[in-house]
């Protein structure tokens, strides 16, 4: 048996990524994984990702994930095809009902409920509280555990005497996101506690928060920016998982965040928030006494359980379960 065909016959997994940012960023590190290959729709052309598919397909052991977000983008448009050509398929959705909603996508869930009807499709999401929302539609999701490779010792040395910074995050520039991440509200927050100098929204390079520093940068430069903030803050709408959230918890960075869906699995000790009103006032025990001792034991909880839970390792094992699970009760 030649390498080439050794290495597919052994695979696991075969991720199908659209997305080049953050959905990317989350799944690409798979592929240390000598079981995990991950295809992208972005890099290659579609008739040699065809052909790729059609060889990976005789592997009939494989468990394929389509990650998506309802976006009609290249893989998800394939999905029927994907089931046919696969024994099993899992699509897992990167965002939450409510994205759907805002997206003007409800079809879209229509839609996987009947697959998952007609087809031999199993649905998974990054948390437990989005399976909750999830079922309000009719859709029983498998929640799995994501995490990161994040070696935190890597980048002390970036770090400054002094925290400068406050931050938000919206990766896209399409503007409904600014809604979606909730950077009007963090505009918001800012312009009232006149903070404006000292807040940057990371991402992308949009001008229209007026006073507020906007920059899309490198992951490395991002990191370093985050390490030497004063808090993070993302007051979305609506959230999966927020992997901003795990960098920060990872630096030992508070972290204020929305109270609303994976945010409830993704911070577990604080701090999130349900309004405006709790925010400035959590915001502004934080920027006053940033080593009080109980801010400091919310930070090191948040830092011992995102250490524990939220790694590469751990994403692995809860697919291993999930193929386990399939190919061990045929």
């Amino acid at each position: 048996m030649n390498k080439r065909l050794k290495e597919e016959t052994s695979l696991k997994f075969l991720h199908l990524v659209d997305h080049d940012r953050t959905i990317f960023k989350l799944v690409s590190p798979l592929e240390i994984y000598p079981d995990h290959k991950v295809l992208t729709s972005f890099s290659s052309s579609n008739d040699k990702l065809i052909k790729l598919i059609n060889k990976i397909s005789k592997n009939k052991g494989l468990a394929v994930i389509l990650h998506a977000t309802g976006n009609r983008k290249y893989f998800y448009n394939l999905k029927k095809y994907l089931l046919k050509k696969f024994n099993r398929l899992y699509i897992f959705l990167h965002v939450s009902p409510k994205h759907f909603l805002i997206k003007n996508r409800m079809s879209e869930l229509i839609e996987l409920k009947k697959l998952t009807e007609v087809y031999n499709l199993k649905i998974l999401t990054p948390s437990r509280e989005l399976k909750k929302e999830y079922s309000y539609y009719g859709l029983n999701v498998i929640p799995v555990q994501i995490g990161v490779d994040f070696d935190r010792d890597k980048y002390s040395v970036m770090k400054k005497k002094s925290k400068e910074h406050i931050i938000t995050v919206c990766t896209s520039e399409e503007g409904i996101y600014n809604y979606i991440k909730g950077v009007d509200l963090f505009y918001n927050l800012i312009t009232d506690l006149n903070l404006k100098k000292e807040a940057i929204i990371f991402g992308n390079k949009s001008k229209i928060f007026k006073g507020i520093k906007s920059k899309k940068v490198s992951q490395t430069t991002f990191f370093k920016y985050l390490l030497n903030s004063e808090v993070y803050i993302q007051l979305s709408r609506t959230e999966a998982y927020n992997l901003s959230a795990i960098y920060a918890k990872r630096l030992k960075i508070p972290v204020i965040v929305s109270d609303v869906g994976g945010h409830k699995d993704n911070v577990r000790y604080g701090f999130r928030i349900k309004n405006l009103n709790e925010a400035k006032l959590i915001l502004g025990k934080i920027l006053s006494n940033p080593k009080s001792p109980k801010i400091k034991k919310v930070i090191e909880k948040n830092y011992q359980d995102s250490l524990k839970r939220e790694t590469l390792n751990n994403f692995r094992n809860s697919l291993n379960k999930l193929w386990q699970r399939h190919y061990t009760t045929k």
